[in-house]
């Protein structure tokens, strides 16, 4: 399963109700930001474990 999960949303509830599900799966770090622009900057810092991107 997961174990790094990135949400990237605008809308508050739809993060929340994203973080919620996960939170049920147990994924032990969910962590979020509302714009793509922000995502890429978090992924990019170098004190984070790589996320695994798929297109």
């Amino acid at each position: 399963m997961f174990q790094k999960v990135l949400i990237v949303e605008d809308l508050d509830s739809i993060i929340e109700t994203i973080k919620t599900t996960l939170e049920k799966l147990a994924i032990p770090q969910i962590e979020h930001v509302k714009y793509s622009d922000d995502a890429i900057l978090k992924i990019k810092k170098p004190n984070m474990t790589k996320y695994h991107l798929n297109s």
